[in-house]
């Protein structure tokens, strides 16, 4: 997100979050950390935008969240894998 664009979030909302949170850290909560990572997702996720919500569908899509891969060689040097455009030449 790269614009400056504000929204205003119910205060009981971000208190919840907040909550869930130390919920999900303390060790003697009922229920696993995604439980609580689950029941944030959804309380924010109601705040988000048509175009956000797209966006978060093109993350989860093409797995922005992994860090780039490094392949290696026979001889354990880096391979190049930047991408290259192929054109038909004739």
């Amino acid at each position: 997100m790269s614009n400056s664009e504000s929204t205003k979030v119910h205060s009981w909302d971000l208190l919840d979050a907040v909550l869930l949170c130390h919920a999900g850290l303390a060790q003697d909560s009922p229920e696993l950390p995604t439980y609580y990572l689950n029941q944030i997702m959804s309380l924010l996720f109601a705040y988000l935008t048509k175009e956000q919500r797209a966006e978060v569908e093109t993350y989860l899509a093409e797995k922005k969240y992994l860090p780039p891969v490094q392949l290696l060689d026979n001889s354990g040097g880096v391979l190049d894998t930047s991408p290259v455009i192929v054109t038909d030449a004739q």
